[in-house]
């Protein structure tokens, strides 16, 4: 498999390893109401244990609580898990939410499907720990940035896919998810390809070109692949993003609005790709991702409960 050097790189590739930026894996930084274990095994494929960042509130809650699925971008080739631990921090010690930020396989160590299978996998390993953690497992959130949002879009239109379940464990649970936020994704890979975006990375993750592979390039186009019954979604785009345009949000909402499906968007004027990584877009699409699972997962604050 071919490996892009710097110099190979498109303008949106060069735009999207600049942007994505995440911190570094900090258990202590988040203070003392929340429990946070990093690296914990949600399960197995062949000789390789995946892992997943976890926070969750120190006590717990006396009532079922929501899950979100965290899933980073990075161009499907690289990005860690840190990207979203503000985020699930503040939703574990604000509303009792178990949150988890997951560590799937890049493409650089398996393409497509690898890191959809490994996905709804954590999703799967959420579910089996909803009786033990009290999670209500008709409030399941996914959240993904970049290539994450991908990764989630795919997972709300085809929930039930086999070929997208992969064996990492936990096959007696269900990988379908509830609500999904979706930050800058790719939701059309043709819309790509015209523009000559992420073309080396898409290359590498779906492990072949659009020529030689059409019919993938396809299946793996959210946006053309919507239907009733997709749960409700909130995306957020910048309109300066150089490397997927905010049209797509726009267009995948749109298809999804016809057919009934709740869906928002949220535009910042001026932002690039993987913007809300740093203060204080960080902070104001937490705001916004925050009022939406409080809408619809009819949140209330920890100190309600």
């Amino acid at each position: 498999m071919t490996t892009m050097t710097p110099d190979d790189r498109d303008p949106a590739t060069r735009e999207a390893d600049r942007t994505e930026q995440h911190p570094d894996r900090d258990a202590a930084a988040f203070g003392d109401d929340v429990d946070v274990q990093l690296r914990v095994p949600y399960g197995r494929v062949g000789g390789r244990t995946l892992m997943l960042d976890l926070f969750t509130p120190r006590r717990m809650p006396d009532r079922p609580r929501p899950a979100i699925v965290f899933l980073h971008g990075g161009s499907w080739k690289a990005g860690s898990p840190s990207q979203f631990h503000f985020h699930a921090a503040h939703l574990a010690t604000h509303y009792d939410m178990f949150a988890v930020s997951v560590d799937y396989r890049l493409s650089g160590e398996a393409p497509f499907p690898a890191a959809l299978h490994d996905a709804n996998c954590a999703v799967r390993w959420v579910r089996s720990r909803c009786d033990e953690q009290r999670i209500d497992p008709t409030r399941i959130a996914v959240c993904g940035g970049s290539a994450g949002a991908h990764l989630a879009s795919m997972m709300l239109v085809a929930p039930h896919a086999p070929e997208y379940q992969g064996d990492g464990g936990h096959d007696d649970h269900s990988s379908a998810v509830n609500l999904g936020i979706l930050f800058n994704g790719e939701f059309d890979m043709w819309d790509l390809v015209e523009r000559g975006s992420l073309i080396g990375p898409m290359r590498q993750f779906i492990g072949a070109t659009p020529e030689q592979a059409p019919d993938r390039y396809t299946e793996l186009s959210a946006v053309r692949r919507v239907h009733a019954a997709v749960p409700p979604v909130l995306l957020l785009h910048g309109t300066a993003d150089l490397c997927v345009s905010h049209e797509q949000s726009i267009v995948f909402a749109d298809r999804l609005r016809a057919l009934g499906v709740h869906a928002e968007v949220e535009l910042y004027e001026g932002k690039p790709h993987a913007w809300f990584n740093r203060e204080p877009d960080r902070t104001t699409t937490l705001q916004r991702m925050e009022r939406f699972l409080v809408e619809h997962f009819a949140l209330g604050k920890a100190d309600d409960a």
